[in-house]
């Protein structure tokens, strides 16, 4: 590492100790830099600086993510034997079967499901 690079990344450190103890405070940015004695410049340039430094050390980490368990979910029998359906729709070989008894909500999802079968 080139003293350069070195000194850039002790005073990133420096100036983010700067920042914490500034939002710690609770003071605008004018205010801590005359009680700090900071020129108002150099506080935005560091802030800058940082926060640049910080999304560059953010780009090139990647966290792996592991692919969830599919689960199997238990299908309806088809036939059920007491029920008898009045009217039969189908679709692509989504079949509704209604009768008096099918509640109405029930329904208006099930043909909300059935728009969407190809």
């Amino acid at each position: 590492m080139d003293t350069r690079l070195a000194t850039t990344n002790i005073r990133i450190q420096q100036w983010t100790a700067v920042f914490k103890e500034k939002a710690e405070s609770g003071l605008t940015v004018d205010e801590y830099c005359e009680q700090s004695v900071l020129s108002r410049n150099a506080y935005y340039y560091w802030l800058r600086r940082v926060r640049i430094a910080a999304l560059e050390s953010a780009q090139t980490s990647f966290v792996e993510l592991k692919v969830p368990e599919t689960k199997t979910v238990p299908l309806v029998p088809a036939y059920n034997p007491s029920f008898l359906p009045q009217l039969t729709l189908e679709r692509n070989g989504f079949i509704i079967g209604v009768n008096t008894d099918t509640p109405k909500e029930l329904l208006v999802m099930a043909l909300e499901a059935a728009a969407y079968v190809e």
